[in-house]
């Protein structure tokens, strides 16, 4: 809905209070308690309030039939979650910050928008879609590895070339040694210790699926720097993912991976027009849904679906695009990175 919003602004027209039905103006005032409509816009099958509440000033989103929708409030950088600066710092030298918005949804999602441009003339803007605690859902942005690379390139063209040289040498080396087949044995070699999870979490896993009901795992992996994942097959050859919060150390949603007949049927349909005419391969499919008790904001989160797509880019290299979609199997966006070690590198 979002990805919409450029667009809808330009296409919306100035109307009076008078011309807005009763129904929104209704939907209105149960939203909020205390507001004061700045000026009304229309745009096709949607009403906008441009109002002030609170001391914030917004926009404030419905349908033509009175459902709201969503609103966003402009807010400083300052004001945003630390992670979110970090994480566009680290990972988008050569953009800039075009704007920053809290997003009020009306299924209870709650979350900051960032929107950032590539420097320069006629460059696309990009959305970064962040939780309440500044940690990345979605993206529409470049590879943050592609942008770091390129930028590097540009800056130091000479060692880019040097750099570029270099790899196409260890890349002959590598196959040099492939064709000599000799096994090298590394003594005394240092033991990188996998990160595991604390003794209450895998006491709350081993309490939810004792080892009677598993035929594989688990398998613990570290995602990001607030959440461990479970990867584990049941009796029933089913595959699943138990995710947990580190913070917390309590369940917040499991994920079953979806076989080919299970695939929701509005994307497959959303990925057969997206790739109309293209070769592709769905290679990872996940609906993941809440734990009764976990909540976000006060509320329960809805599932969603985490679909993982290749497509061949040369010989023997796959490119990989990360989406996810709502309960209702809408698109709601891009993954730049894979989940963690076990998800498709």
């Amino acid at each position: 809905m979002l990805a919409l919003l450029p667009g809808l602004l330009s296409a919306q027209t100035k109307i009076k209070e008078t011309d807005v039905p009763r129904s929104v103006l209704l939907s209105l005032e149960k939203t909020y308690e205390s507001y004061k409509v700045k000026t009304w816009y229309q745009a096709p099958g949607q009403y906008v309030a441009e109002f002030v509440t609170d001391g914030q000033n917004g926009r404030c989103y419905f349908t033509s039939n009175g459902d709201w929708q969503y609103s966003a409030f402009p807010v400083k950088l300052d004001e945003c979650p630390t992670l979110m600066n970090t994480y566009f710092v680290n990972n988008y030298p050569g953009y800039r910050i075009k704007s920053t918005d809290y997003v009020e949804e009306m299924s209870g999602d709650n979350y900051y928008r960032m929107v950032i441009v590539k420097k320069g003339v006629g460059s696309k803007d990009c959305e970064l879609v962040f939780d309440t605690r500044g940690k990345l859902q979605r993206s529409t942005a470049p590879d943050p590895d592609v942008v770091k690379r390129e930028y590097y390139t540009l800056a130091n063209p000479e060692e880019a070339d040097a750099m570029q040289a270099q790899q196409r040498e260890e890349e002959k080396s590598k196959k040099q040694r492939r064709h000599e087949k000799r096994a090298k044995v590394e003594e005394d070699a240092p033991v990188v210790e996998r990160p595991m999870p604390s003794d209450a979490i895998v006491a709350n896993f081993n309490k939810r699926m004792p080892a009677t009901r598993i035929k594989e795992g688990p398998v613990w992996c570290k995602r990001g720097y607030d959440e461990f994942a479970a990867y584990y097959t049941n009796n029933q050859k089913n595959a699943f993912e138990m995710v947990y919060s580190i913070e917390n150390e309590v369940l917040e949603k499991t994920g079953k991976v979806l076989v080919e007949d299970r695939y929701p049927s509005t994307i497959v349909k959303y990925l057969q027009e997206k790739y109309k005419g293209e070769k592709y391969r769905i290679e990872k499919m996940v609906t993941y849904e809440y734990d009764a008790k976990y909540r976000i904001d006060g509320k329960k989160p809805k599932p969603y679906t985490y679909v993982v797509i290749s497509q061949k880019s040369g010989r023997s290299e796959r490119t990989y695009t990360r989406m996810e979609f709502n309960n209702t199997g809408k698109f709601m966006g891009l993954l730049a990175q894979p989940l963690d070690e076990k998800d498709v590198q």
